[in-house]
């Protein structure tokens, strides 16, 4: 691990609360890359279905990830511009996202929040299931192609 990511460790062991600039897209459009602050809450409950979880993963690196499903022993998670799904174990998650910046706006993370989060993942799951058909008709086509040309 890191000295940054053990400074993460011990401010939210001191502090109960962190703020720091994320970098990265997977929780892109909720988060840009290096464009806001979040503030991270250290783990004092179990996550709930449309949480931001913050957590280590096995090679030291920490994640934001929202929580996607509450599994007995943890969470199925993904970022928000991302597909693949990632099981994360409970003693894992160290804290949680409270609120962010959007543009100069503070952002709190509530009921409110999370009811806009579900309307955009079922919006979401429409577009992956779009993209996925329209790769497969693209195979599909391009197979009929190769297979016409030849004859």
């Amino acid at each position: 691990m890191t000295e940054n990511n053990q400074n993460y460790l011990s401010q939210l062991e001191k502090f109960g609360v962190i703020s720091f600039v994320p970098k990265g897209n997977s929780m892109y459009p909720t988060l840009k890359n290096m464009g806001q602050s979040v503030c991270i809450k250290k783990k004092d409950k179990r996550l709930e279905k449309f949480d931001v979880g913050f957590y280590v993963r096995e090679n030291g690196t920490f994640v934001l990830h929202r929580v996607l499903e509450v599994l007995e022993d943890g969470y199925v998670m993904c970022g928000d511009s991302q597909f693949y799904l990632e099981k994360v174990e409970e003693e894992k998650i160290v804290g949680y996202l409270t609120h962010y910046y959007k543009g100069k706006n503070l952002v709190e993370v509530d009921e409110k929040h999370k009811k806009k989060i579900a309307k955009f993942y079922k919006r979401k799951t429409r577009r992956k299931i779009r993209v996925k058909s329209y790769l497969f008709l693209q195979r599909v086509k391009n197979k009929l192609k190769r297979i016409f040309n030849k004859v």
